[in-house]
C-alpha cells in the first residue's frame, strides 16, 4: 500500500526501520523516536533563535513608523505644509524626530542608531530645525560621524552656546518678556489682529544693531531688546507658535543688502510675508539732503512689510531655496492697508476726497498716517493733492515715500 503525507509530516513508507508487520508495538514505537528527534531539533532552533536576540540589542530610541504618524496627527506646526519639516522625506522626519528628542533635554550627543541617515539628509535635517525651533536659542553649531563605507551619519555632536544653568536662567527671562506681550492679546482678536500685536511689541522695543549681542537667536530681542533680521524674525515665531499661529523661519537676500530673514506667517486661513525687520523705522537712517527740514517721524513702527503677497515680496527679496520651497500666495485681506482701510484708489474721486480727509483729521490729531496706494504713479497724485488743498496752510508736513511699495508716511512736524 502506499504511504501518505501532510505538510511537515514523515510519510510511513518512507521512515527508515519501519517493516509492514502485524507487529503494532514495533511501529508505535519508532514514531516515537523520530517524534523526539523532531522536537529537540525544534528546540536546538528556538534556542538558537532567542539567542541572536538577546545578543542583538533593540534601539529603544528609534523613531517608528508609528511614531511619525502620531506626530503628523498630532502636532499641526510640524504638519503644516510650509514647516521645514514637511519638506523632508521619511527617514529624515524619523532623524528629525530623533534629535530633537535629545535637544529638548539639552543632549548634546545623539546616537542615530536605526535612524541613521547620510550626511547630505543630515544636512537638511539641520535647516529644517533652524526653520522650526526658535525655542533653541541655545543651540550653536554640530559635528557628526559617519560610517566612510556606508556614508551613513551615526551620530550627531551639537555645541551650544551657555550650559544648561544659563539655558534655563535666560528661559525665565524670555517666558516673562513674551508673558508682557501676550497680555496685549484678547480672546476675541481674529489672527490678524494678534499677528499685528506681536509685530508691534517686537518692532517697538527693539532697535537694529548689526553688533547687538545673540542677534542671531531670540535672547537678542526678548532679554536685549537689540537685533538683526534673525533675531526679529525668530522672536515674532517664537511668540506666534506659543499662541498657536503658524509662522516660518524664512531665509533668503535682500535685493543689494545681502543675506536676510524673514517670516511666512498664516492668518485667518490664508498665508502672508512679514519682515518686521523692514518695519522698524531703525533698521534705515532716514537722510535729509537738507538738514534744515529734518523732522523725523514721530513713529517707530511701520507696516510696508506686513501682509505682503509673493509678488510684493518679490519686488526687494529673494528666496534660499536650500530646503524649502513656496507656492505663489495672493491673498490680500490681512495686508495692513487692506485691513486698515489705508489703501487708496486715486482714479476715483471719492477716493480722492477720502485721502484728503483722512489725512486731514490724522495730522489734527498729531498722529502719522500710513498710507499705500493701488498703482505707480499715485504717489506723486496725492502729493499734489496736498499742495492744492489747504492741509499745508498752518505748517508744511514731511513725508517718506516708498516707491517700489507705493506706501506714502507723512506727518506734521
Amino acid at each position: 500500500m502506499a504511504g501518505f503525507c501532510l505538510p511537515f509530516l514523515l510519510c510511513k513508507n518512507d521512515i527508515p526501520g519501519i517493516i509492514e508487520s502485524n507487529n503494532k508495538k514495533e511501529t508505535v514505537w519508532m514514531f516515537k523516536k523520530i517524534i523526539k528527534v523532531v522536537f529537540a531539533v525544534l528546540i536546538v532552533i528556538t534556542v538558537g533563535l532567542v539567542g541572536v536576540s538577546f545578543f542583538t540589542p533593540k534601539d529603544k530610541d528609534a523613531v517608528t513608523d508609528e511614531r511619525l504618524s502620531q506626530i503628523m496627527a498630532e502636532d499641526h506646526f510640524l504638519s503644516n505644509p510650509y514647516s521645514g519639516f514637511s519638506q523632508l522625506n521619511e527617514d529624515e522626519r524619523k532623524a528629525y524626530l530623533r534629535l530633537t528628542d535629545k535637544l529638548d533635554n539639552y543632549e548634546s550627543t545623539v546616537e542615530l542608531g536605526d535612524n541613521k541617515i547620510s550626511v547630505d539628509s543630515l544636512n537638511r535635517v539641520w535647516t529644517a530645525i533652524q526653520q522650526d525651533k526658535p525655542e533653541y536659542f541655545w543651540l550653536d553649531s554640530y559635528t557628526y560621524h559617519y560610517d566612510q563605507e556606508t556614508s551613513m551619519v551615526t551620530d550627531v555632536n551639537f555645541n551650544y552656546h551657555y550650559n544648561t544653568d544659563e539655558i534655563k536662567r535666560r528661559q525665565g527671562e524670555i517666558d516673562a518678556a513674551v508673558t508682557q506681550i501676550k497680555s496685549g492679546i484678547t480672546p476675541e482678536m481674529d489672527d490678524y489682529a494678534k499677528v499685528k500685536t506681536v509685530h508691534d511689541a517686537i518692532v517697538s522695543h527693539t532697535e537694529y544693531d548689526l553688533n547687538s549681542e545673540d542677534n542671531q537667536n531670540i535672547c537678542s530681542v526678548f532679554l536685549n531688546n537689540r537685533s538683526v533680521c534673525a533675531g526679529y524674525s525668530k522672536a515674532l515665531q517664537y511668540v506666534l507658535k506659543d499662541i498657536g499661529i503658524f509662522s516660518n523661519y524664512v531665509t533668503g537676500n535682500a535685493v543689494g543688502r545681502g543675506p536676510h530673514a524673514w517670516n511666512l506667517v498664516q492668518m485667518d486661513g490664508e498665508y502672508y510675508y512679514v519682515d518686521a525687520t523692514w518695519d522698524d523705522p531703525s533698521f534705515d537712517d532716514i537722510t535729509w539732503e537738507d538738514p534744515a527740514l529734518r523732522a523725523d517721524p514721530p513713529l517707530n513702527i511701520e507696516y510696508v512689510y506686513f501682509g505682503l503677497t509673493t509678488e510684493e515680496l518679490l519686488k526687494n527679496h529673494t528666496f534660499d531655496n536650500t530646503l524649502s520651497t513656496y507656492p505663489g500666495f495672493t491673498a490680500t485681506a490681512d495686508n495692513y492697508y487692506v485691513r486698515e482701510n489705508m489703501l487708496f484708489d486715486l482714479n476715483s474721486a471719492d477716493e480722492q476726497t477720502r485721502f484728503l480727509d483722512t489725512l486731514r483729521g490724522t495730522l489734527d490729531n498729531g498722529s502719522v498716517m500710513e498710507a499705500r496706494f493701488t498703482e505707480p504713479g499715485m504717489m506723486d497724485r496725492a502729493l499734489a493733492g496736498i499742495e492744492e488743498s489747504d492741509i499745508l496752510n498752518e505748517s508744511g508736513v514731511r513725508y517718506l515715500r516708498y516707491d517700489e511699495n507705493q506706501v506714502l508716511i507723512i506727518w506734521r512736524p
